[in-house]
């Protein structure tokens, strides 16, 4: 009887280690910024990394909805994968700052 057990305790067991190793991978800090060039982004990215300067991002983009502008991410990046930015990002960006 205590032999039937004996693979699920070690199942589980396995499924707490691996549980223990993702949470403390996810516990180095933010994911760094790419490349940030203007001031303010550097400064979000410092701050809270990619996480913080989407949210700061995403608030220009929100402003600019507000003032009658339609503007979308993919505006400025020409994907969200890493973020490379289309010829008219850093001019598109000052504007809205």
């Amino acid at each position: 009887m205590k032999l039937r057990k004996l693979p699920i305790s070690l199942a589980l067991g396995a499924l707490f280690c691996a549980g223990l190793t993702l949470s403390t991978a996810n516990a180095d800090g933010p994911k760094p910024c790419i490349k940030p060039t203007l001031p303010q982004v550097k400064a979000a990215c410092d701050k809270g990394g990619q996480d913080e300067a989407k949210k700061m991002m995403k608030a220009l983009v929100d402003k600019s909805k507000a003032a009658g502008k339609e503007i979308k991410c993919n505006g400025c990046h020409e994907n969200l994968k890493d973020y490379k930015q289309t010829s008219n990002a850093m001019a598109d960006l000052k504007k809205m700052l």
